[in-house]
């Protein structure tokens, strides 16, 4: 009979970076509530060492949805990105996190709030672009689109997995006519 071998502490980086990803596929597919045992045996780790790096079921989630967040940050700071580049990544994101997403949007917490606070430093400065290019309605506020990505996130996550991306370029398509530029016509 193989037993797992105990790699020590020299591993927790990667033992940690192991239980994120599979924190997130098990969230993807089974929901927020989802076993705890499966992200161990996904990971390839005991429960003991998941509990170690993550002593809560929302510890995990937020490890998740902090892991998002960083990658928002790094493509917001590329000067060369758009608010559509952000959007992209960020809808690529609820695609495949709208359980953590959902789960922290209906929790009322200071930390959640501190986590949508950077994120709208990320978008603030794209918004601003996107008015100055004029591919943006000018009344348009960081707010708006922040409250778009929220409205996404509650539509897909009542979709099933493999309807998600269609619905999700469904919804932008439907808000890109409100946040879009104004038409010609409407100018005048």
């Amino acid at each position: 009979m193989a037993t797992k071998s105990n790699r020590g502490p020299g591993a927790a980086a990667e033992n940690r970076a192991a239980l994120v990803a599979a924190a997130r596929d098990v969230f993807a597919e089974q929901g927020v509530d989802g076993p705890i045992s499966a992200v161990a045996r996904r990971a390839g780790v005991g429960q003991a060492s998941l509990y170690r790096h993550f002593p809560s079921r929302e510890d995990l989630a937020f490890a998740v949805f902090e892991e998002n967040l960083v990658a928002v940050e790094s493509l917001a700071a590329d000067p060369g990105t758009t608010l559509r580049d952000l959007t992209d990544l960020i809808t690529f994101q609820i695609e495949g996190s709208a359980a953590v997403i959902s789960y922290f949007a209906r929790e009322d917490d200071p930390l959640v709030r501190g986590l949508e606070g950077r994120i709208a430093a990320a978008l603030a400065p794209k918004v601003d672009a996107a008015h100055e290019a004029g591919t943006l309605a000018g009344t348009t506020t960081v707010a708006d689109v922040l409250l778009a990505v929220g409205m996404l996130a509650a539509l897909v996550a009542r979709v099933p997995a493999d309807q998600r991306h269609a619905r999700v370029e469904e919804a932008w398509a439907l808000l890109m006519r409100g946040l879009g530029p104004a038409p010609a016509a409407a100018a005048r």
